[in-house]
């Protein structure tokens, strides 16, 4: 064993004994010595035998002057305001970004919504002052009457739609309508056609709105309900007359059934002869 000369403790080896005679604390109070380790507060004399106690110590320690903790917690404070303000201002000018773009797109719909409304407001005008259509009666402009096309109008007048007129087909439909249905109690006609090559017409309403009538679907579509009992019976007249005929009836027959057709659909010959009647040139 080798006694220590200091404390009287013994130790096993001369390595414990130099490993204690320079660690040991109390040893080296023994010998007014201090651990060449050890670390001392700036601030309050305090050991640490560990840099990152001792630093941890300093900052809060009670004796270190007031003004540097100021400082530091200040610049620390500081250091925070400035990274906030810039993060802030990223974020002000990413907002003004997008609120700019969006302010591009909403002018250019409301140009385009401008434009549209314009061209709306000018086509409307040239169709008004087109279809303002007047006639001279006795020194007086008369403006163009609204067109009647309501099934209790059509259902007075179906008689006047003759069986002369279903022999001329198409024909005379067209003439039947242009005498009978579109013109006004002064015998004026109140339905035009505007467009011959697009068979395109217009009238004015009961509310007097112009009323553009492509290919004269709307008239097409309020007559053919009211004439189907004419047709029939016209039909049924035609091909009894077949029963007076000795000889081959395929051919007649055959005549009749395209007549009867012709008078239902409306077709080519009662388009061609509308627009004959009624364009306004």
């Amino acid at each position: 064993m080798f006694p220590c000369e200091f404390c009287g403790k013994e130790l096993s080896t001369k390595t414990n004994l130099k490993t204690h005679q320079t660690k040991a604390k109390y040893c080296l109070e023994k010998q007014n010595k201090k651990d060449d380790t050890e670390l001392s507060c700036q601030y309050c004399d305090k050991n640490f035998t560990h840099s990152h106690r001792k630093d941890s110590h300093e900052i809060i320690c009670i004796v270190r002057p007031f003004s540097q903790k100021y400082e530091n917690t200040m610049a620390e404070i500081r250091a925070e305001h400035i990274l906030n303000i810039q993060i802030l201002k990223d974020e002000i000018l990413s907002l003004t970004i997008e609120l700019r773009k969006e302010k591009e797109k909403t002018d250019i719909y409301s140009n385009l919504l401008a434009k549209d409304q314009e061209f709306i407001r000018t086509q409307n005008m040239r169709l008004s002052e087109k279809s303002n259509i007047t006639n001279n009666i006795k020194g007086k402009n008369i403006t163009m009457n609204s067109l009647n096309l309501s099934q209790e109008r059509l259902e007075s007048i179906k008689d006047t739609y003759t069986i002369k007129h279903y022999e001329r087909g198409g024909i005379g439909q067209a003439d039947w309508v242009v005498d009978n249905v579109i013109r006004d109690e002064s015998g004026t006609l109140i339905y035009k056609c505007t467009d011959k090559n697009r068979k395109n017409f217009i009238y004015h309403d009961d509310k007097g709105n112009v009323v553009t009538d492509i290919q004269a679907k709307k008239l097409k579509e309020a007559i053919l309900p009211i004439m189907n009992t004419k047709l029939k019976e016209f039909k049924k007249i035609k091909c009894s007359e077949l029963a007076d005929i000795s000889d081959d009836e395929s051919e007649l027959l055959e005549k009749y059934s395209n007549l009867y057709k012709e008078n239902k659909e409306m077709g080519n010959e009662f388009d061609k002869r509308l627009v004959e009647k009624t364009y306004d040139k």
